[in-house]
């Protein structure tokens, strides 16, 4: 059993266990909710995928106007300058 007051194992962080790997022989097959359940969860991952994708696209975007932005202010900063003197 581990050591409680040991200072390296952490109490919030779970601990790495090993896996072990499935025993040889025949595997069952899966049942149809389980299978509708493992296609639900691919559709939620293919579209978690496409929204971020999209959201990096929209970050791009903004990074850009903001660039855009911040060069007509320097512009309308040095025409007010040169037309100051």
């Amino acid at each position: 059993m581990d050591d409680l007051n040991d200072p390296r194992i952490s109490a919030y962080k779970p601990q790495r266990r090993l896996r072990l790997p499935a025993p040889p022989g025949y595997r069952r097959k899966l049942s149809k909710a389980e299978r509708k359940q493992k296609a639900r969860a691919k559709a939620r991952a293919e579209a978690r995928a496409t929204r971020l994708h999209l959201v990096g696209l929209t970050d791009a975007a903004v990074i850009v106007m903001a660039l855009v932005a911040a060069a007509l202010v320097v512009v309308v900063l040095v025409l007010m300058l040169i037309s100051h003197r």
